[in-house]
């Protein structure tokens, strides 16, 4: 009986963490694209010198003359949206938090075996969501005289984004090792864990779980800090760039605390089950 509420009790925890994982994915891309267009909208000159004619006319004129910019209500509606969909998206990452840490937390109830495949699972979910979920916002504006605040660049980066744009730009050494120790690693790392608990009595299992573990010392936070700096590096060193961290981010951060968690669980579960047969 305890079995079959402990496997009900994962899966709904799975459940939610796929849940919001896919609510702070979507969300994250629904405020890109807003974006997208809001800072768009400030790369036109045209539409600028439009925009600032109209103002000063309607100032000249002391209002008699309204402005009649159907464009700048467009995207001022835009940076509404914006604003809302940016609380709502910090909303869903801190439910996806707390999820998070009540699957730690699980620890204290479900049954080892059953806790362990739970944050195996958990681990994959939150990688694959972390690759593709933007983890970093950038805007590179300029300020002119007449026209004010010009954005030139708007990029909304994840962790695949980042890794394709540095191959393309001929850092092939750079991305290789970032795809191999950012994607390759962990999603191998991952995948391991689950076949080894599910097939426990895989001859090489305490093997494959001892060396993931010892690697991912070396593959995870090191490694995904120095991608993240290469981020920040690609948006220059100019005093007119902003950037700002998205739940992309804190997805991949929550999967590094699962896949450490994990690999010190299952280790202790084959060792448990008196799997350790050497070869």
């Amino acid at each position: 009986m305890k079995k079959i509420v402990d496997i009900s009790l994962a899966l709904l925890a799975l459940l939610f963490l796929l849940y919001f994982s896919f609510l702070s994915f979507s969300t994250a891309k629904e405020l890109e694209h807003i974006n997208k267009e809001y800072y768009e909208s400030q790369t036109d000159i045209g539409e600028l010198l439009q925009r600032r004619f109209d103002s000063i006319v309607s100032t000249l004129t002391l209002g008699a003359v309204k402005e009649k910019n159907i464009k700048a209500q467009n995207i001022e509606e835009l940076k509404a949206q914006s604003i809302i969909i940016e609380e709502k998206n910090q909303k869903v990452t801190i439910a996806l938090g707390i999820v998070a840490a009540l699957i730690v937390l699980s620890f204290f109830l479900l049954d080892r075996y059953i806790y362990a495949l739970l944050l195996a699972l958990s681990s994959l979910v939150t990688l694959l969501f972390g690759l593709f979920t933007p983890i970093l916002m950038i805007v590179i504006h300029k300020s002119v005289n007449y026209l004010g605040d010009i954005v030139l660049t708007f990029e909304s980066k994840t962790i695949i984004g980042t890794i394709a744009h540095l191959y393309k730009d001929g850092n092939y050494p750079v991305s290789i090792a970032i795809l191999l120790f950012s994607v390759i690693v962990p999603l191998v790392k991952t995948l391991s864990m689950i076949a080894v608990l599910l097939w426990k009595r895989f001859h090489m299992a305490t093997k494959i779980v001892t060396f993931f573990k010892h690697l991912g010392k070396w593959s995870m936070l090191d490694v995904f800090v120095v991608s993240l700096l290469l981020v920040y590096l690609s948006a220059g060193s100019s005093e007119n760039s902003y950037s700002q961290i998205e739940s992309g981010l804190y997805i991949f951060l929550i999967y590094v605390i699962f896949s450490i968690i994990t690999s010190i669980v299952v280790e202790r579960v084959i060792i448990k089950k008196g799997e350790n047969v050497s070869v």
